[in-house]
């Protein structure tokens, strides 16, 4: 599978060895190794992996750093002051599909002062420059993955939409690798609903490359329709990019790389 130019050179290697490795690993720990470095790139190198509420998964790897690396003392204030109950990062998460800069986010919202207290905790135990990324699945939200960095780093650390939008990618395609690692029972993706059949086409070119207007001409139909039908996808597949919206449709059964 090509991702043609939604990545420069660079990155769209490094993502697509991700999805090549990714789908080899049989080990939770070679995952997580898997993701540091591909969040490396960008300057991450702390991750929590928090399963809300995952029916395809088993109870025991519910509930907040199952694949970790966040300082404990960290995540041990986080539970003995219930901070999941007015968390503003995941109850921001709960109505938005992409990721979301922390520092962004607090500079744009009125934080209460046990939130604010929150976040400078988080701060001053070393974790700068946070994103969270929500997963959904046909039931609501399932999981999230936050990514920090260890030490503070300038201000355009990380914060381009492209960047935003790669993290989302890496952050499905890993999720995707967890429960096929530790899905109870396994069994095969479910095609999601609501998905047509030219839409499902679409889909097709786009994880081969094409761009809208090459896809148009393939399909014999104008520019403007196709990007009709991929808003639809987005809609449908909970998506709000197409690189996204491919390792979702592959997940999904909709498209086969």
């Amino acid at each position: 599978m090509r991702f043609g130019s939604m990545f420069d050179s660079e990155q769209r290697y490094q993502f697509e060895d991700f999805i090549t490795d990714t789908r080899q690993v049989t080990e939770d720990a070679d995952l997580f190794r898997l993701l540091k470095k591909a969040v490396a790139q960008h300057g991450y190198d702390r991750i929590s992996l928090w399963v809300i509420d995952d029916p395809d998964l088993p109870q025991r790897v519910h509930g907040r750093g199952v694949l970790h690396n966040f300082p404990e003392e960290l995540r041990d204030f986080y539970k003995e002051n219930n901070c999941d109950s007015y968390d503003p990062v995941m109850q921001a998460l709960k109505v938005r599909t992409g990721s979301l800069d922390w520092e962004t986010h607090e500079k744009r919202s009125q934080y209460k002062p046990a939130q604010t207290r929150l976040y400078n905790v988080a701060r001053e135990g070393g974790l700068h420059n946070g994103v969270s990324t929500p997963i959904w699945g046909r039931n609501g939200l399932m999981a999230s993955l936050g990514l920090a960095s260890a030490e503070k780093q300038d201000a355009t650390h990380a914060r381009t939409q492209a960047n935003l939008d790669l993290i989302g990618a890496l952050t499905a395609q890993f999720y995707l690798s967890y429960k096929r690692l530790n899905a109870r029972p396994p069994s095969p993706y479910r095609p999601a609903t609501g998905v047509t059949p030219k839409e499902a086409e679409i889909l097709s070119w786009v994880a081969s490359g094409k761009t809208d207007a090459e896809i148009a001409i393939i399909l014999g139909i104008s520019r403007n329709t196709v990007d009709t039908h991929m808003r639809h996808v987005f809609a449908k597949l909970g998506a709000h990019s197409r690189v996204t919206a491919v390792v979702k449709a592959i997940a999904e059964g909709i498209v086969h790389p």
